[in-house]
């Protein structure tokens, strides 16, 4: 079973920062880090100093006393503007009101600042742009203006046109606060993908079934301090703190057990963050019928992702019923990344399945041209069942030479 390790080098590190606005301590010796690919979900009640922590990440408010680093840039009391703007190209902050400008279109919000800021042409950038309103869903909406969408509407406008800056790490501040209950659902669901890609994120929502569903660490604050690092699954099941146990009873806590992801963007978007998550080294353990609609599936993502498994030396355990074209191609190239088994034809057609940690991925392709689909079931017991599952049938298989 899958392991899921990070990189060791933080891509944000706070270390001991205080801030007060008069003789009102509003955070008060605040350490912790953001490894890449995380996302950090600050939780706590409200005035505790969540949206300043925000702030001070970046540089929207000033720190009176300890330091941040940001992919390899670092925020101090005595930091310089010019520094302070150079530093902001890395971070993307999306906050509850839109800020999305009312003359321009859609799409002429979204490419403002990459030819501004990065430079690119108007071409290059309306590409791009056209690219992140796919992700958002909202391909069809590039011509019109901001009062023409619905609030969940601009707030995608809004998150797409901070990634499109190509941001280290995103900071979202309670973007759904403003919305109308009907319009939360596509904003969530937006994030949610964003997480399974592997953007490295920073949080504050007071939806606890949410942050259960993408965090990797939460954060709690209470009075400007930072009470409590833990994993979602501890903060819920294994809380130790009664202070906090009174402040999850206040809020729905379950998480959603069985997430879908639909089409291929989605299913690509889930492949190379998945991917970026596992540990240097290690081996993903599948089971299927053969590569072929996985590969179509990638579509030109699989150079990405190809290249990415390479360079992390991440190997492929599979089982199936007869190796593909494009399998052997694979596995001739790089043979010590890939071992493959066929299973004997009296055994029942597997599932297409991988495991990673606690979570059971079950991917559906369905015939050739069909879309593609990513079952994500978050159970420890599951997941158990389907890593002996995988030991089983590679016991009983033999080797393909």
């Amino acid at each position: 079973m899958l392991k899921r390790i990070y990189p060791m080098k933080p891509v944000i590190s706070v270390q001991h920062i205080y801030k007060s606005f008069g003789k009102l301590p509003v955070l008060k010796d605040v350490s912790f880090e953001v490894l890449p690919g995380q996302v950090v979900v600050l939780l706590g009640p409200s005035g505790s100093g969540k949206t300043t922590l925000l702030r001070c990440l970046n540089n929207l408010v000033s720190l009176d006393q300890g330091r941040i680093q940001i992919a390899g840039s670092e925020i101090t009391p005595e930091a310089k503007e010019a520094d302070m703007q150079f530093l902001r190209r890395k971070i993307g902050m999306v906050s509850q009101s839109f800020n999305l400008w009312p003359h321009k279109t859609v799409i002429e919000n979204i490419i403002e600042a990459p030819m501004r800021v990065l430079g690119m042409n108007r071409d290059e950038a309306v590409k791009e742009a056209r690219k992140l309103l796919g992700q958002v869903e909202l391909e069809d909406k590039e011509a019109e203006y901001p009062q023409n969408l619905s609030g969940g509407q601009q707030q995608r406008v809004a998150i797409a046109r901070a990634l499109a800056l190509k941001p280290e790490i995103l900071l979202l501040d309670e973007i759904t606060s403003a919305l109308d209950p009907e319009l939360v659902g596509s904003v969530l669901r937006t994030i949610k993908l964003l997480a399974k890609s592997g953007q490295s994120m920073v949080v504050v929502t007071h939806y606890l079934s949410f942050a259960m569903q993408i965090a990797d660490k939460i954060l709690f604050l209470d009075g400007g301090t930072l009470a409590q690092q833990s994993s979602p699954s501890d903060f819920i099941y294994a809380q130790p703190d009664q202070r906090i146990r009174e402040f999850i009873k206040n809020i729905p806590a379950r998480s959603q057990e069985i997430n879908v992801y639909e089409g291929h963007a989605e299913f690509q978007a889930y492949q190379l963050g998945t991917l970026k998550r596992f540990p240097d080294g290690s081996s993903k353990n599948v089971v299927g019928s053969s590569g072929d609609r996985w590969f179509e599936a990638m579509g030109e993502h699989y150079e990405q992702y190809e290249k990415t498994r390479i360079e992390k030396k991440i190997s492929w355990r599979m089982i199936m019923y007869e190796e593909s074209s494009l399998d052997r191609d694979l596995r001739l190239r790089h043979p010590e990344l890939n071992e493959y088994r066929l299973i004997p034809n009296n055994l029942e057609n597997p599932a297409n399945f991988y495991v990673i940690k606690e979570v059971v991925v079950i991917q559906i392709f369905g015939k050739p041209g069909d879309e593609p689909a990513v079952i994500e079931i978050n159970n420890p017991d599951v997941a158990k069942s389907y890593q002996n599952y995988f030991n089983l049938l590679w016991e009983q298989s033999t080797p393909v030479k």
